[in-house]
């Protein structure tokens, strides 16, 4: 069995392409402070693959206008929007409480998080992880199972143009959100060297019965279902560009035979901030995660004007 996680740890490399450019963004010069860290949330949606084949992840390619992170394969998610701060967004499941201790968060920032992770999933792939709300009569109505491919087109449309809110879009239809849905994963903070930097969290959650992924929303040009397995080898191969985020949760979901398995080893993660230092050696720069030896070192200042080209930034 490949251990995709060790394989991926040897050939981090980061590098300033294009004259210190990266999908075009400029590299933060070493002097210039830190830029600010924005919350956002990111959901991996995953199914069972047929035959038993173990599981199939759900991956979007960002259109490469996209000022983050463009061209790359990316699972749905975006940072958090002020009105995702809003208190009125109908919910079910595991309290506010519950989920502020697993995200280490105050209340509404937990609440923020897990109403983004909802928000931009159903925004960029159309699944709506959210449950019918019982009428007067003691009925359910019908899920969002029950939208029509037009319907959720258009209220799609309506929440990137914020022309509608969650609130809104759920109460409309008469759903509730549903954070039963949503298993906290990882934490990944941008290096400090990036001009753009996400405090992101990651959820795990099972492609829910009855629903499918509509179009890629205009952040979008590709979308896939994919073995992670499969992926790193085409990441590998250089034909599927992504984050070390993204590989890492890849390489580390390809351990599970099945979904049932990834959400129950959920409940053991370990959410502590990971975020990347870069080194630079021998003309090279490195990624270096928490657990590297070199990682503490104060010579390690995430200084690139000594590096040269290598592998593309992030990869």
């Amino acid at each position: 069995m490949v251990d995709h996680k060790a394989a991926l740890i040897a050939r981090l490399r980061w590098s300033p392409a294009d004259g210190g450019r990266r999908d075009g963004v400029t590299a933060r010069h070493p002097s210039a402070p830190p830029a600010a860290v924005r919350d956002a949330s990111t959901v991996v949606l995953l199914r069972d693959a047929p035959g038993n084949q173990g599981i199939e992840a759900y991956l979007l390619r960002r259109a490469a206008t996209m000022a983050f992170a463009g061209g790359m394969y990316a699972f749905p998610g975006g940072r958090v929007d002020p009105a995702d701060m809003g208190p009125d967004v109908p919910w079910a499941g595991p309290s506010v409480a519950e989920v502020m201790h697993a995200l280490d968060a105050d209340p509404a920032l937990a609440r923020a998080l897990v109403c983004a992770a909802v928000r931009e999933t159903f925004e960029e792939c159309g699944i709506l992880l959210a449950g019918a709300v019982a009428g007067e009569d003691g009925r359910l109505g019908g899920g969002p199972e029950a939208l029509s491919d037009q319907v959720r087109a258009a209220e799609r449309l309506a929440l990137e143009r914020h022309e509608l809110g969650l609130s809104a879009l759920l109460r409309k239809y008469s759903l509730v959100l549903r954070a039963d849905l949503l298993a906290p994963w990882a934490r990944w903070v941008t290096p400090e060297i990036e001009p753009q930097r996400y405090d992101t969290r990651f959820f795990v959650a099972a492609l829910p019965t009855g629903q499918h992924p509509g179009q890629p929303s205009s952040e979008a040009d590709r979308m896939q279902w994919i073995r992670p397995a499969d992926a790193l080898e085409r990441h590998r191969a250089g034909t599927m560009d992504m984050l070390p985020p993204t590989a890492f949760t890849l390489a580390e979901l390809s351990e599970y035979a099945d979904v049932a398995a990834v959400l129950a080893a959920a409940h053991a993660r370990d959410l502590s901030p990971i975020m990347p230092r870069i080194l630079v050696s021998g003309g090279e720069a490195r990624l270096l995660l928490p657990h590297d030896e070199a990682y503490d070192d104060p010579g390690n200042h995430d200084d690139l004007r000594d590096a040269g080209p290598a592998d593309p930034a992030w990869q």
